[in-house]
């Protein structure tokens, strides 16, 4: 079990969490070792506060598990240089070049209620999750 601190809440309770920080500090100490002596920067996002858009539902607990695993899986298959993704509506893997080559932005006021801070559910055959481009 990790904690991410020692601050407790009003019963007493530790904050769980961290254990990605942990991971990723761990595997870019150990990169050189496997990359012919250059150590690998890793970037860790808490993927809670990524899928969560206002009160957490099945979901916020459900994508971050399968992101987490699957990230894992691609270490495991020594397949470097992939991020795990949501693509049509599948969990997908794509190479990190499309997340950097350019600027992607959200249209939020097609996308999301701001008054209720969640996205705008449409049924009309659209994914199940937001894509950011038509």
């Amino acid at each position: 079990m990790s904690f991410e601190g020692e601050e407790t809440d009003m019963f007493g309770h530790r904050k769980l969490g961290g254990i990605g920080d942990q991971i990723g500090a761990s595997l870019k100490e150990c990169s050189a070792k496997y990359n012919n002596g250059r150590r690998v920067d890793v970037v860790n996002q808490r993927l809670g506060y990524l899928v969560r858009s206002g009160d957490p539902d099945a979901l916020d607990s459900i994508v971050p598990m399968a992101f987490g695993n699957l990230a894992l899986d691609l270490v495991v298959k020594k397949q470097y240089g992939r991020l795990v993704s949501i693509h049509k509506g599948f969990y997908d893997t794509v190479p990190l070049s499309s997340v950097t080559s350019d600027k992607k932005v959200v249209d939020v006021s097609k996308y999301y209620n701001t008054q209720r801070l969640r996205p705008i559910y449409q049924f009309d055959g659209a994914p199940l999750f937001i894509m950011t481009s038509d």
